[in-house]
């Protein structure tokens, strides 16, 4: 707001203790023009998502990283099919294959992209555009620190990418883009060798 003069409207929502987000999104966006885009770069890890997490603990991962996006888009889809809009997913490189550390967060981002190929199969045609991007590692507060095998990506220049795709047709990609190959070769590693990879 303060920078491009934008009017902001805001909303506090915890994604894992509330339980229709879609619904608390609707209404908050009640007396606001109707949406034609919605973004959704949620998500939340932990260290210690090794299996042996608690009920508990279990739910809020699998509410912040799956339940909740798919209850906003579905709030939403009608007024983004009307007006012929876009709805932005994104996932993680962590869901490529079955991991020995986030494990839950993993397979809540492998259901999303689930669920947004399914969305972009059934509203094929209709004017709907759905587009996932497979995020790689992002320099952030949950990468700090650490020793990684590859770059990570600064926020802002995966965020300028996402906001010039928005006016192209679905896909389905990787952010940053050469996180295909890297993903394509883990894909097909024989297992014996992949088990022993520390991943």
């Amino acid at each position: 707001g303060l920078r491009h003069a934008a009017k902001v409207h805001t909303l506090a929502l915890d994604l894992a203790a509330t339980a229709d987000p879609g619904a608390r999104v609707l209404a908050a966006l009640a007396e606001l023009p109707a949406p034609s885009a919605l973004l959704l770069p949620v998500g939340q890890s932990r260290v210690d998502d090794d299996g042996s997490l608690g009920a508990a603990a279990t739910g809020q991962l699998l509410a912040i990283n799956l339940h909740a996006p798919i209850t906003i888009v579905q709030a939403l889809l009608p007024a983004l099919l009307e007006a012929r809009g876009v709805v932005v997913g994104f996932g993680s490189v962590a869901a490529v294959r079955g991991r020995s550390r986030n494990m839950v967060y993993a397979a809540a981002k492998r259901g999303l992209q689930g669920f947004f190929e399914s969305l972009r199969h059934r509203h094929s045609g209709q004017g709907l555009r759905v587009q996932f991007h497979r995020l790689g590692f992002l320099r952030s507060n949950l990468t700090h620190g650490m020793r990684l095998p590859l770059p990570a990506a600064e926020p802002a220049q995966v965020a300028s990418q996402v906001v010039a795709n928005l006016e192209k047709a679905s896909f389905d990609r990787h952010a940053p883009r050469w996180w295909a190959l890297v993903a394509f070769i883990i894909a097909h590693l024989p297992w014996f060798v992949f088990r022993r990879m520390d991943a």
